[in-house]
């Protein structure tokens, strides 16, 4: 069973043994935790979903070796990406 189903999250709201921590990024919500009896797991979710049938996880994995390195490859490409835009000052960290 997955921590980060709706039955899992209705069960166990504030488990005391693991904690699912968000990363939000654009409109995806990454959800993770390390379970201690079912290992390092993570969940995709539509992060702005406005209705409770929407807002289950799209897709749920365990944690496998290499995934770091790929995520940082991912990452690198957002980042040279990101670098191409034309700057918008409102949007800047620490902008108003």
């Amino acid at each position: 069973m997955s921590a980060h189903s709706p039955k899992s999250k209705g069960r166990h709201p504030s488990p005391k043994t693991f904690e699912r921590v968000p990363y939000r990024v654009g409109h995806i919500l990454f959800e993770v935790c390390d379970h201690p009896e079912n290992g390092a797991t993570f969940a995709l979710i539509a992060g702005e979903a406005t209705e409770a049938k929407y807002k289950r996880p799209l897709f749920t994995g365990f944690v496998q070796r290499g995934m770091g390195t790929q995520l940082r490859r991912l990452a690198h490409w957002f980042d040279e990406q990101e670098a191409k835009l034309p700057r918008d000052p409102s949007r800047d960290e620490g902008g108003v």
